[in-house]
């Protein structure tokens, strides 16, 4: 598999995407926005739960679009050509399904850019004079807002390779991470689990690397409960920022260095 190295375990897990991105016809026009890596390649190793906020609304397909407009940081949802508003429906709605999609253990989720209703980012919001980049689609920032840890991604962005190797690791770690919680979390398994993804944290954030390494150190003077909290938005956090070549190969050089206290003396050093 490519547009991205890292490897899938074999059990599927479970990520919720935007319905029209599998090939569903549920666009406003009888579409679909099928996309051939996520619905075939990424496919045969998870499993998908498709949602389409604006066909469960009951607008039907096909329909009359929907845009957003007004203030970009608290948009209005509207029928482009009837002018009906649909923000409070839609509200409601993305509510209930974000609590719905909650008690479904999902460890990522693939939106549609640009829609009015998905859209992550720079999804067009429309006022007096030309529309303005700047708006998030209700459905995905109720659901962002709902399951804050949950790996997110734009279908566009997965277009680049070291995007999507990121988002991938990021799902895999938070899949581990909600197993490490399953299992029964103690200061000795956070301090393992930090030990063990150390690396990984090293070539997306380092300074988040340092701070979660030191929140672990410290383990023992705090309530654990939190403690697990904090640890766990600091590292899904720090899997947001995608690794870089550079520091990916700093971090491995690093593991194969041994601290000086265990490295060889030189026979001069030795004699004195």
């Amino acid at each position: 598999m490519r547009r991205g190295s890292s490897s899938l375990p074999t059990a599927p897990l479970r990520l919720g995407i935007s319905a029209c991105l599998l090939g569903q016809a549920v666009r406003y026009d009888g579409g679909h926005k099928r996309d051939p890596f996520l619905a075939e390649t990424l496919g045969r190793f998870v499993e998908w739960v498709p949602v389409c906020p604006e066909v469960e609304l009951g607008l039907g397909v096909p329909r009359e679009p929907i845009r957003l407009e007004g203030d970009p940081a608290a948009p209005r949802l509207v029928a482009a050509k009837s002018r009906r508003d649909l923000t409070r429906a839609m509200t409601r709605l993305v509510r209930a399904r974000a609590e719905q999609l909650a008690r479904l253990d999902l460890v990522g989720y693939v939106f549609k850019k640009d829609s009015p209703s998905c859209g992550m980012e720079r999804v067009r919001v429309h006022g007096g004079g030309r529309p303005l980049r700047r708006g998030t689609g209700l459905f995905a920032r109720a659901l962002m807002t709902r399951l804050p840890l949950l790996p997110v991604e734009e279908e566009g962005h997965l277009r680049d390779a070291a995007l999507c190797e990121s988002f991938i690791e990021h799902v895999l770690a938070y899949a581990r991470w909600k197993a490490a919680l399953a299992a029964g979390m103690t200061r000795g398994r956070l301090l393992a689990f930090h030990t063990a993804h150390e690396l990984l944290l090293r070539a997306h954030d380092p300074a988040a690397c340092r701070r979660l390494g030191a929140l672990v150190a410290d383990a023992r003077k705090r309530p654990l409960r939190p403690l697990v909290a904090e640890y766990g938005a600091g590292f899904t956090g720090a899997l947001r920022t995608p690794a870089t070549r550079r520091r990916r190969t700093s971090s491995s050089t690093r593991s194969r260095t041994p601290p000086a206290s265990s490295r060889p003396q030189s026979r001069k050093s030795r004699s004195r």
